[in-house]
This record gives C-alpha cells, sequence and structure tokens, in this order.
C-alpha cells in the first residue's frame, strides 16, 4: 500500500503462522490517535454518537466523507488521556477496529491486515511485554474470541463504509452540504481557533428538497443519519466543555459553527 488510512503506518496480512504469537492489548490504548481532531465515521454510527460528538464532512475525491470532530486544535485529539485511554462518552468504530483493517483485493474471503508496527500489539517471546494483553490464536492455531470479535467488527466497518460512500454521494448529488467553519477556544491556552475546510447539511436546502429528492433520501436510508447529523451539530456549542478539564471557576469555552460565507 503506497497510501496508508489514518494513524495506520503499516498494513500486513496477518498470517497464522508468523503471527502466531502475536498479543494485543487488553483493555485497548488510543495513543494513536492524538495526532488528529477528526476522527473517519460511518453512517451506522450517527444516532448513538450524535449526542457526544460532532458529525461533519469532509471533500475527498470519491465523495464527501463523514467525520467525528475530536478536538478544537487542529492535529491534535482531546480525548485521548495521558495514559491513552479514551475520555469520550462515544468511542468511534474506526479506533475500535484498530490496528486491524480490511485489505482491498476484491476476493472473498476478504484479507485480514494489521499494523503490525502498533504498540497495540506485542510478541509473547518480547520479555519487555506489559501484563494486559491477550493472544489473537489459541495453542492449536484457532483464533481465539477476541480475534474472532475484532473480524466481525472489520466486517462490520466496511460494509458500514459502503453504506457511508453511498450517503456522502446522495448528500452530494442532492446539493444538500454546505461550507462551515468551527470557531473555538483551547481550553488550555485560550486560543481561538477556526476549522475550515468542513461540511454539513445546509438546513434551508433539505426544507427546500423536492418531493422525489426527499424520497429518494428516505428510500436509501438517509433521512435518519441527516436527522442525527444536524442533532450533532447542536453539540457543537458545548462540545468544548466535554473535552476540557473540569475547572473550579472562570468561563466555560466556547465553540460554535456558522455559514463558511458568514
Amino acid at each position: 500500500m503506497s497510501l496508508l488510512p489514518l494513524f495506520y503506518r503499516a498494513a500486513v496480512p496477518l498470517d497464522r503462522e508468523v503471527h502466531r504469537d502475536l498479543h494485543l492489548a487488553r483493555p485497548q490504548r488510543f495513543g494513536f490517535a492524538r495526532i488528529s481532531h477528526l476522527v473517519p465515521a460511518v453512517v451506522d454510527e450517527f444516532e448513538p454518537a450524535c449526542r457526544h460528538l460532532p458529525i461533519l464532512f469532509v471533500a475527498e475525491s470519491h465523495g464527501p466523507t463523514p467525520v467525528f470532530l475530536t478536538g478544537l486544535v487542529p492535529g491534535r485529539c482531546a480525548l485521548v488521556d495521558e495514559a491513552g485511554a479514551w475520555s469520550g462518552r462515544y468511542l468511534p468504530a474506526y479506533l475500535r477496529r484498530y490496528p486491524f483493517i480490511l485489505g482491498e483485493t476484491g476476493e472473498a474471503p476478504p484479507l485480514v491486515c494489521l499494523d503490525d508496527t502498533s504498540e497495540a500489539v506485542r510478541r509473547e517471546a518480547d520479555a519487555a511485554d506489559p501484563p494486559g494483553y491477550a493472544p489473537l490464536f489459541q495453542g492449536d492455531g484457532r483464533d481465539t474470541p477476541l480475534l474472532q470479535e475484532r473480524m466481525r467488527l472489520m466486517i462490520e466497518y466496511a460494509e458500514a463504509a459502503r453504506r457511508t460512500a453511498a450517503f456522502g454521494r446522495t448528500l452530494q448529488d442532492l446539493g444538500l452540504l454546505r461550507a462551515v467553519t468551527v470557531q473555538g477556544r483551547d481550553p488550555a491556552t485560550g486560543e481561538s481557533h477556526a476549522l475550515h475546510g468542513v461540511l454539513g447539511v445546509d438546513e434551508a436546502a433539505l426544507a427546500a428538497l423536492p418531493g422525489d429528492g426527499l424520497l429518494r433520501l428516505h428510500r436509501e436510508g438517509g433521512l435518519a443519519a441527516v436527522h442525527a447529523h444536524l442533532v450533532s451539530l447542536q453539540a457543537v456549542a458545548d462540545f468544548a466543555l466535554v473535552f476540557a478539564p473540569p475547572e473550579p471557576a472562570g468561563p466555560a469555552p466556547a465553540a460554535r459553527v456558522q455559514d463558511a460565507a458568514a
């Protein structure tokens, strides 16, 4: 692979012999996610996540792609603590599946890959391994329940990603997306930040959508997702409160979404 997805430094096929002694960190740690204030989202997550994380869209070559906003400062996730634990109220599936990923080979069954450079994996023979790592394979070479669960998650995520791509194209076809700017204040420094280059559903365009367009959105299962996205934008007004550590006094950090043209 020449271009790897966000957070992945490698993607090698999972091999029952080569990786026979590989162990996975339990519980999961998310220090790898500190480098991004945006995390990919799939449409299946919109409803369970909408009251906890703002959902926005970014323009990609294949169409608009949804993302969770996880920090006020570009390039810095505010929901991973010093120990690498996730402190948010909703944990995105993209993070849950790491360090695994399905290879895009067009074959069936799909090729299971993993980032073998990740700190989430260790070899049993490595004496430096800290406690809290569980094996991927049983002694007889069969998959452990842990690996089976991760493989189910990867397959479900890949299926949801296809639905998400179709949803993004529908929003684009119907002209429902507008450029927005997210403005907020870093709770640590008090500095103001503005996030440009993201998209949101235009409520005016949605209200003016012709009947056939609305019917298409409904038939494709996108109407509920649109409403969940709009609900999530309400969380932008107070998401800095969620990200900021408790403070004994002083004004709360503020954040808001506005039209990019405003």
